[in-house]
Order: structure tokens, then C-alpha cells, then sequence
């Protein structure tokens, strides 16, 4: 791991501990293991770490996404690539995000960081609400609207569809956070979820046939 690399990684294990504003430059050079004066070479200030933290952080996620092969939600065509998607796999898709953002290193560290500082420090609790929140959210508003509009989910507010997925996967994060242990029966409910929020939701084939004609 090359110095700035470093600098990010223990910076981001401090922060997510004792949270940003009581941890120093003077620290995170300490645990690197190299002079304070050091850290100017590779950053501009505190902020300027933190902000590469989350700029590695999405990346992370993003690269996840690729990774499980999930459609864009830009694409016109996402409701049809959807429908490609066995129960099985999308469930499978669902559990690798999840522990993802469960057990990677990065997000589950920025998750607690943010969620230390987000009432004392409010630019942190604005990006908190960004990244856990509001893009989650977003990104979710758009995939769900193209199935309402093509016939694959029942007519309804895709923001509040997008709501009534996204917040038991939330809290069952926070339920599970430093609970390793669990893993198995967090995964469990997640699938229960998912499953009882299609059966909610999706028209199943036979029906979208009938309403196109």
C-alpha cells in the first residue's frame, strides 16, 4: 500500500473511532508512521482526506455494482434487463450489496464516521444523507419508475416504493453493524424482505400480458 493510500485507510480507521473533528493531523501521521509535516506532501488539509475517503468510498461502490453486474439505472432498457434476472439471482445481486456495504472495509467505516458527526458537523451530515440517503434513494426512484411505466410493478409513487425498500435494508444495516456473527440471519431477513416487497409490488408476467394488450 503506497503512503497516500495509507494516509486514507488509517485516517478513515481513526475518523470512524473517535470521529473527524477529534482526531489530528498530527495522529493520522503517527499511525502511517511518518511525519505530520509529511501528510502536506499527499493532502491539502483534514478535509481534503476526507474528502478522498468518499471519493474512494463510491468508487469502491460503484465497482461493486459492476462487479454483480446490476443495470444502470439510466438505461431505457433496465426494466427489460430486469426481467432477465431470475428471483434467485436478484436476490443474489441484493445480498452482495448489502454485505458490501455490511462488511467492506471503507463504506462500513464512513458509515459509522458519518453517522458519529452528521449533528455536529453539518457539511458531514449533508454528505452522510448523499451517499446512505438521498442517492440511494434517487438511483432507486428511477429504476422503480421504469418498471411502473412498463408494466412490470403496480401503478403507485415510485418514491415511496423506493422508501418502503430501501428503509428495512437500512435498519437492518445498523441492526447488524459489529455483529459478524449474525451474518447468516441477517442475510436471511434481507432475502424475506426482498421477496415479500416483490410479492407487494411486481405484477407477475401473466398479468403485465393481460394489461399490454
Amino acid at each position: 500500500m503506497k503512503t497516500r493510500e495509507k494516509i486514507i485507510y488509517e485516517a478513515l480507521s481513526l475518523f470512524s473511532v473517535h470521529g473527524y473533528d477529534a482526531v489530528t493531523i498530527r495522529e493520522i501521521a503517527s499511525k502511517v508512521g511518518i511525519k505530520e509535516s509529511s501528510i502536506y506532501n499527499h493532502f491539502k488539509n483534514k478535509q481534503d482526506i476526507l474528502n478522498k475517503i468518499i471519493e474512494e468510498t463510491l468508487k469502491r461502490y460503484y465497482s461493486t455494482l459492476e462487479n454483480v453486474k446490476v443495470p444502470e439505472s439510466e438505461d431505457d432498457n433496465v426494466s427489460e434487463l430486469y426481467d432477465n434476472i431470475t428471483d434467485d439471482t436478484f436476490l443474489d445481486i441484493c445480498t452482495k450489496i448489502f454485505l458490501f456495504y455490511l462488511k467492506d472495509d471503507y463504506i462500513s467505516k464512513l458509515r459509522r464516521l458519518l453517522t458519529i458527526e452528521q449533528y455536529g458537523n453539518e457539511e458531514i451530515g449533508e454528505t452522510f444523507r448523499y451517499v446512505f440517503i438521498d442517492r440511494v434513494l434517487e438511483t432507486q426512484r428511477q429504476v422503480l419508475q421504469k418498471f411502473i411505466d412498463s408494466g412490470r410493478f403496480i401503478q403507485g409513487d415510485a418514491y415511496t416504493m423506493a422508501l418502503h425498500f430501501y428503509s428495512p435494508v437500512f435498519l437492518l444495516l445498523y441492526k447488524y453493524d459489529n455483529c459478524p456473527e449474525n451474518e447468516e440471519q441477517a442475510i436471511m431477513e434481507l432475502k424475506m424482505h426482498v421477496s415479500q416487497y416483490n410479492a407487494i409490488y411486481r405484477r407477475n408476467s401473466i398479468e403485465r400480458e393481460e394489461r399490454n394488450l
